[in-house]
C-alpha cells in the first residue's frame, strides 16, 4: 500500500522560542539545511495510511511503533509504504525518514510500557528548572497535567497545523487526532522542566479507547531512562492520556533528544 502527503511548516522562517529546531535559523545552527518539520506532525500525516488500511477503528484501539531516521523539511513529498505490519516513509529522493510497525488491536510492546495510574493534574511549575542528565527524574513519576481541549483548539490543530479533512476529526463528535494524543508526553515534560531545542526520535503508542474533543484530558507519566549518545542527551518517558471520566484512552512511550551536541 502507498499513501502520499506533502509535509509543511507554516512560516518556517518565524522564530520558535519553544523549540528553535523548527525554525530556519535554529535548524541551521545545528547543522540542518533548514527548519525541521515536527516529528509529531509528520507522524500525524502518516496515520492516514493506517486508517485507510485498518479502518477508522485504528485510532480507538490500534498501535504503532515509529522511529525517525532523517529530518523532514517544509515542502517534502512523503510516501508511506506498508507491507504487513512494517512501514517506511520516504522523501522525494527515496531516503527513509521514518520507519516502524503498526497494526490493529493490542501491541506486542504494550506490556513493556510503564502503567501510570490516574492522578489529578497539577499547575505548571512557575520556576521550572532546565532539564539535565543529573536532575532528570529517572525512575520517578512526572508531575501530572490536565489539558482542556476545546473545539476551537482542535479546529486550529486540524485545519491549520495538519490540514486533515478526514470527517472523523470534524463535527460535533470529533475525535482527537492521533498526532495530538502523541504529543501529550512532550508537553508533560515541559510541565516540569525547560529544555530545547529538542528532537523527537521515536514513539510507541497504543490506543485504548475513543478520545473525543471538547473535554479536559489528564496526562500522567514516568521517566524510564536518560542517557547520552554521540554527544546528544536523551530522555525516555512512558505515560497515559485519560479522558474526563478517567478512561485511559492511550498509553505511550516517547523518546527525544532534549540537548543536542554542538553542530
Amino acid at each position: 500500500m502507498h499513501h502520499q502527503f506533502r509535509a509543511f511548516l507554516k512560516d518556517p522562517d518565524a522564530a520558535r522560542p519553544d523549540n528553535p529546531i523548527h525554525s530556519t535559523a535554529g535548524g541551521r545552527v545545528h547543522g540542518f539545511r533548514g527548519a525541521l518539520v515536527g516529528g509529531i506532525h509528520v507522524y500525524g500525516w502518516t496515520t492516514g495510511a493506517f486508517t485507510q488500511l485498518h479502518g477508522d477503528d485504528w485510532i480507538d484501539s490500534g498501535w504503532v511503533s515509529i522511529t525517525f531516521k532523517r529530518p523532514t523539511y517544509d515542502g517534502d513529498l512523503m510516501t508511506v509504504n506498508i507491507a504487513g505490519e512494517d512501514f517506511t516513509v520516504t522523501n522525494s529522493i527515496s531516503e527513509v525518514c521514518l520507519a516502524g510497525k503498526a497494526g490493529p488491536g493490542k501491541a506486542p510492546f504494550l506490556q513493556d510500557l510503564t502503567a501510570t495510574s490516574w492522578q489529578a493534574g497539577k499547575p505548571t511549575a512557575l520556576d521550572a528548572p532546565p532539564l539535565t542528565l543529573d536532575n532528570a527524574p529517572r525512575g520517578k513519576d512526572l508531575v501530572p497535567m490536565t489539558v482542556p481541549f476545546s473545539y476551537a483548539d482542535h479546529a486550529t490543530f486540524i485545519d491549520e497545523t495538519l490540514q486533515d479533512n478526514n470527517p472523523l476529526f470534524h463535527g460535533a463528535d470529533a475525535r482527537c487526532h492521533p498526532a495530538w494524543i502523541a504529543g501529550r508526553l512532550i508537553y508533560l515534560l515541559h510541565h516540569s522542566f525547560t529544555y530545547g531545542p529538542a528532537i523527537h526520535t521515536s514513539s510507541q503508542i497504543q490506543h485504548l479507547a475513543p478520545a473525543y474533543v471538547g473535554q479536559a484530558f489528564t496526562v500522567t507519566g514516568h521517566c524510564t531512562d536518560t542517557f547520552e549518545r554521540n554527544g546528544h542527551h536523551y530522555i525516555v518517558n512512558d505515560g497515559s492520556v485519560w479522558a474526563e471520566d478517567k478512561t485511559e484512552v492511550a498509553r505511550l512511550r516517547h523518546t527525544a533528544i532534549f540537548k543536542l551536541r554542538s553542530a
